[in-house]
């Protein structure tokens, strides 16, 4: 099968990607790499995968990029790219939320009717839920907290139209609080394991008590690829782990599994967060005959090993860049500065590096902008 996957160099699209390499389908990954975070974490989560004769990246913007092309012959799309984060999705940086996530779903789904795709998998979130109960369940009135809630469960319902209106044989699968190795930087266990590795403060927002349903990354991966072919068409599923636990308690677990402790320092709880995001996965269960199965012990502890590794390999400028830079409030003019700089570095690193080796690099630095993965 000829798969797209937006977003493909992120969190859980990379892995998705290997994943389906493996299974010896042919992948097409469209990522832009976003300043949202680190470019270099980024090119890193594709590196298993770059020479691999089946997959073939191209660096554009999916709110602008021909359509047409990248989809001919395309026979599913796993749409993983989005714009994340709750806190940043406030204020003036709401624009970049509504193109992102909105837009670009309506865009895919758009130009895909005349593909007769056989599957159209989009990743949502539990954000779109808010605080209407601390089990959720696909039955559930939605009322996001959050702007970014609000343009997941938009585009979530743009899918149910194009399901109903076109027969486009789309999924809505909503993610509860995925971690595991390659974990954005900016999500909390990404920085629990930093803040350990440096002796440094945890800073949490809130007391710590809110409850949050955590699901392991490679458990995510296998509900994605098996929703290509699973009989799921024009459904909602949640994707919970069943791993449901405080912050504090995951924090807690975190020590121990490291064998050090770190102070905690508690910040105001942020708007849009909820209280609860644990999952009722029944449905999931009937649909996939399975549920995730990693336990938030098991799945922290391959964490921690890999943010020492990765901690470990970065140099000091990298080190600093790994932790992420929120847009929450940022201007535009404040935006084009920081991708110019970023720009600037790259091809000066590059030039380096082609004079040591003598011989020429690519250019392959970083376009205008990206919608990183949910």
């Amino acid at each position: 099968m000829k798969i797209l996957v937006t977003g493909a160099a992120g969190f859980i699209a990379s892995r998705v990607v290997e994943r389906l390499l493996k299974e010896g389908h042919e992948v097409i990954g469209v990522d832009d790499f976003d300043i949202y975070y680190s470019r270099g974490q980024k090119e890193k989560n594709l590196m298993p995968v770059l020479l691999h004769p089946k997959f073939k990246l191209i660096e554009d913007n999916l709110a602008t990029m021909a359509l047409v092309t990248v989809l001919k012959g395309t026979e599913a799309v796993i749409h993983l790219a989005a714009q994340p984060g709750v806190r940043g999705s406030w204020g003036s940086s709401f624009h970049r939320y509504v193109t992102n996530n909105i837009q670009v779903t309506q865009r895919l789904l758009e130009e895909s009717k005349a593909n007769k795709l056989k599957r159209f998998v989009y990743a949502s979130s539990s954000s779109v839920y808010g605080d209407v109960g601390e089990v959720l369940n696909e039955e559930m009135k939605c009322q996001p907290k959050s702007p970014y809630g609000v343009t997941k469960l938009a585009a979530e319902h743009l899918c149910q139209l194009y399901n109903l209106e076109y027969k486009m044989p789309t999924v809505s699968l909503r993610f509860f609080s995925v971690y595991g190795p390659g974990q954005r930087p900016d999500m909390a266990f990404h920085r629990f394991c930093q803040n350990i590795i440096h002796e440094a403060p945890m800073t949490i927002y809130g007391d710590g008590k809110q409850i949050r349903d955590f699901t392991y990354v490679d458990d995510v991966v296998e509900i994605i690829a098996a929703s290509l072919l699973a009989e799921v068409v024009g459904q909602v599923i949640n994707v919970g782990g069943g791993s449901p636990a405080t912050l504090l308690e995951a924090a807690a677990l975190l020590e121990e599994i490291s064998g050090k402790t770190s102070p905690k320092t508690f910040l105001e709880r942020q708007k849009g967060d909820v209280f609860s995001t644990r999952a009722d996965t029944a449905k999931l269960e009937r649909l996939f005959g399975s549920k995730p199965k990693m336990s938030l012990k098991e799945g922290l502890a391959r964490e921690w090993e890999w943010m020492k590794k990765f901690v470990q390999s970065e140099d000091e400028e990298k080190a600093i860049k790994s932790n992420v830079q929120i847009i929450g409030g940022a201007d535009e003019a404040d935006l084009a500065e920081a991708k110019a700089e970023a720009k600037s570095h790259r091809k000066a690193k590059l030039k380096a590096k082609a004079g040591k080796n003598s011989k020429p690099a690519p250019d392959n630095s970083s376009s205008d902008s990206e919608a990183p993965e949910s």
